[in-house]
């Protein structure tokens, strides 16, 4: 009976000590705010009087919360989280500000707010037994609001950071569609909004899956800037396998090293041609698109650069029509066996070369002699000299070069090239 009267009269001073603190709240909330300005860097970090703003109305507000409750002897079921305490945790959140900080203020914030509060329950209380026990209640009480405030606080983290990257994603998409689709925007607020700088020289990328598997699309995306030299490319999800990327440089980027990337299995990378600006922003996309389409058509390429596509995709811009001018240049030449091949692979190599059968043949590592007899074969099957229309001819060779199979017949049927 002794024990209970004990513990009643500690509860009841507990109840009437944390009462009269209650009008203290702002004072003591001010030299909370105040000291954990002081102890964490990530805070004090610039002066910003918004955020000591926030952090003065969080501290308040729990004060106020711990301090009512101890006032009424409630329970921890009984806490919730502040809506000041969610403010300021929004807060950190849109400065970048991690969770860790946002953690260690709670917990620098119980020590020092206990230390305030077993000062005044020391000068409250005489009896060491009835001190003790005041102070065993109120410590797992204020362990127990940080618990809990904290466990919603990491959870609420986690939610607000994924709502404000879906949102600046969301606002980032929104700008390029803006800017790809020609409408006017002004080039500074729309580079603040992108987090990239358009006043510089673009390499605009399409990196794209083969299939509808994204493994490996991440990695691809920072390799292939990493091979342009680019530091912070701007990456924008633009379909469930792909992505549009663009790389800034002040000087004149060279691409070398991308068309020698190979990225991860059934990863499909296109590029465009450097450009200056917004103009060069949508330029360069503009050029990686039909990259990324002529690399689809032609199959088996994993990085196709535009510089090096550029007339097949001008010839290719309507597939149908592209398909009966090779049909009608080629004729017999437009199978898909490897002897057929072969004829145009030289004829090409030889109109290419100005009609020397000496640069063809070192080109393709054959003997002159060999080249002399294909171009006489591929005569034959065309029925015409191959010098009667060379510029028609080379670029329905060069289409059946590139896309192959897209712009050539089915009949395997094989002819002797050799």
């Amino acid at each position: 009976m002794a024990v209970a009267a004990e513990q009643s009269g500690t509860t009841a001073v507990v109840r009437q000590l944390a009462g009269e603190l209650v009008p203290r709240t702002q004072e003591l909330a001010q030299g909370m705010a105040e000291h954990l300005y002081a102890a964490i860097p990530e805070l004090n970090a610039s002066e910003d009087d918004e955020l000591r703003a926030e952090l003065l109305g969080s501290a308040n507000a729990n004060i106020d919360q711990v301090l009512r409750l101890l006032a009424h002897g409630a329970a921890t079921e009984d806490v919730v989280v502040p809506h000041e305490a969610l403010e300021f945790l929004r807060g950190n959140v849109r400065r970048g500000i991690p969770l860790a900080a946002l953690l260690r203020s709670y917990r620098l914030g119980h020590a020092w707010l206990w230390e305030q509060w077993s000062q005044a329950l020391q000068e409250r209380i005489d009896d060491s037994g009835e001190l003790a026990a005041g102070q065993d209640q109120t410590s797992a009480f204020m362990f127990a609001y940080v618990d809990k405030v904290s466990d919603v606080l990491v959870e609420e983290f986690g939610t607000e950071r994924e709502r404000m990257m879906r949102s600046a994603s969301q606002l980032r998409a929104e700008t390029v569609r803006a800017i790809l689709g020609d409408e006017p925007i002004d080039e500074e607020a729309a580079s603040s909004r992108l987090g990239y700088e358009l006043r510089r020289n673009h390499v605009a990328l399409r990196i794209a899956s083969a299939g509808s598997e994204v493994r490996g699309l991440e990695r691809a995306v920072d390799e292939a800037a990493s091979a342009l030299g680019a530091g912070h490319p701007l990456v924008v999800p633009s379909g469930a396998a792909r992505f549009d990327v663009w790389s800034g440089f002040f000087d004149a980027p060279a691409t070398d090293e991308l068309e020698r990337y190979e990225p991860p299995a059934g990863v499909l990378v296109a590029f465009g041609r450097p450009a200056t600006g917004i103009a060069g922003f949508r330029r360069s996309h503009a050029e990686a698109l039909q990259a990324a389409r002529i690399g689809s058509l032609a199959g088996g390429a994993t990085v196709t650069s535009y510089a090096k596509v550029e007339l097949v995709s001008l010839l290719a811009g309507d597939l149908p029509r592209a398909r009966a001018f090779v049909a009608a240049q080629l004729g017999p030449l437009a199978t898909k066996s490897e002897s057929t091949q072969r004829l145009r692979d030289t004829v090409l190599a030889f109109l290419s070369g100005g009609g020397s059968a000496t640069r063809a043949a070192a080109e393709l590592y054959v003997h002159q002699n060999t080249v002399a007899y294909r171009v006489k074969r591929a005569e034959e099957m065309l029925g015409h000299k191959v010098s009667e229309s060379p510029i028609e001819l080379t670029c329905a060779l060069t289409l059946a070069a590139t896309l192959g199979p897209a712009v050539l017949a089915g009949n395997e049927r094989e002819v002797d090239s050799d």
